[in-house]
């Protein structure tokens, strides 16, 4: 019954955001290797997808593709906080509501240097990470815990020198979040104490992305670009079948991930990550 209930719900899912079958579609023009991919908190779980050429949204699991207000400008990175979406425009923050139908706030300088190049945030406890640059200087972690309106900076002890990609998702109840930051080479991150020290996460020469669940503990997906999927905090990890370039996890269902995979194709699982 457990099995059939899950299965149910894992159907309802796909079907509120239009991805029955096929179950593999194309991203718009020019956004076949995004910088950022994301599921809205918002009911309908629009998926939004940003680079160089801007912000697009699909609210039919990718089928069709609109340009939310603004959405030409050039996207960075994205987090989501309490009924918000941060987007990071590199020097400037713009934040959209949920439902990313309307008009987005004014742009606003960070109040730090650098430009922003990744974000990560934890909606329910309204807090945002925040990757800072600067030419010739190491990157700076930045955390807020009121949805931007004050930031500090983070000492990062152990955080690699070229961050690609930035997560956060619950590791135990009564823990603070988890975060996890995929650094190329250097392999995969995580910090258990806010982003004030990071260690490595043996196994892994070569992580590209990472993404963690928001509604199951422990729950995270990495790209080596081959998508490897952890259950219990990366204790142990399983590979798919599939190479990708970026990844995002439902943030109300955590068996329902998105996958953008070679040639700009949007993928889509009913099983955490495991199957394509």
């Amino acid at each position: 019954m457990r099995r059939a209930a899950l299965a149910a719900l894992c159907a309802l899912a796909l079907a509120g955001c239009g991805f029955l079958e096929p179950r593999e579609r194309i991203l718009p023009a020019g956004f076949a290797e995004p910088r950022l991919l994301l599921v809205s908190d918002e009911a309908q779980g629009p998926i939004l997808v940003g680079g160089d050429y801007g912000l697009r949204t699909s609210l039919d699991g990718g089928r069709t593709w609109t340009t939310p207000a603004g959405g030409d400008e050039p996207a960075l990175a994205a987090g989501p906080y309490a009924d918000r979406i941060m987007v990071s425009r590199g020097a400037v923050a713009q934040a959209y509501g949920y439902a990313l139908d309307g008009e987005p706030g004014e742009p606003a300088a960070w109040p730090f240097p650098g430009a922003v190049s990744l974000l990560a945030g934890s909606a329910r406890r309204d807090r945002l990470w925040a990757v800072a640059t600067q030419r010739g200087q190491r990157p700076a972690l930045q955390y807020s815990n009121d949805g931007g309106r004050t930031w500090w900076r983070m000492a990062a002890l152990g955080l690699c020198p070229r961050p690609r990609a930035l997560a956060a998702g619950p590791i135990e109840r009564g823990r603070p979040e988890r975060l996890w930051v995929a650094c190329g080479a250097r392999g995969l991150l995580i910090s258990d104490d806010l982003g004030v020290s990071f260690r490595r996460i043996v196994g892994f020469d070569d992580v590209r992305d990472v993404a963690a669940a928001r509604s199951r503990a422990g729950h995270a997906v990495v790209l080596t670009p081959r998508v490897r999927v952890t259950f219990d905090g990366g204790a142990t990890w399983r590979a798919a079948d599939l190479d990708a370039v970026r990844v995002a996890i439902d943030p109300r269902n955590a068996d329902l991930v998105f996958a953008v995979g070679p040639n700009g194709s949007l993928r889509a699982s009913l099983d955490g990550g495991l199957g394509f």
